[in-house]
């Protein structure tokens, strides 16, 4: 996936629901924009949108209305957060990768740090 940029990361649907999310746990200062550019350097490092990356790990459920996690997809993911964080030697950045999953509704759990 090229083309990958903040501006069409800020307008996607998954992130506006995890900002909003963050926004009412932690408050409005716990948005800003270098989320925002380390959730951008993700989904490249994923060649993924946002809501593609959401898209891939949640189906429909079998009512059409509830949706159901697709394990393995979680799990690439899961790993990916892991390749992102070891590349950029930054724990942080891949904080951010999970918590937008999170928030999202993707149960992510990092590695024990050693």
């Amino acid at each position: 996936m090229t083309g990958i940029d903040v501006a069409g990361v800020r307008s996607a649907e998954s992130v506006r629901r995890w900002l909003s999310s963050r926004q009412e746990l932690w408050g409005a200062r716990s948005n800003n924009e270098s989320l925002l550019e380390t959730l951008t350097r993700f989904c490249a490092f994923a060649g993924k949108t946002p809501d593609e990356m959401v898209d891939d790990c949640l189906k429909p459920g079998k009512a059409g209305e509830t949706l159901m996690l697709r394990t393995r997809a979680r799990r690439q993911y899961m790993e990916l957060v892991e390749q992102f964080e070891a590349a950029n030697a930054s724990r942080d950045d891949g904080n951010v990768a999970r918590s937008f999953l999170i928030h999202n509704g993707i149960a992510m759990n990092p590695g024990i740090l050693t």
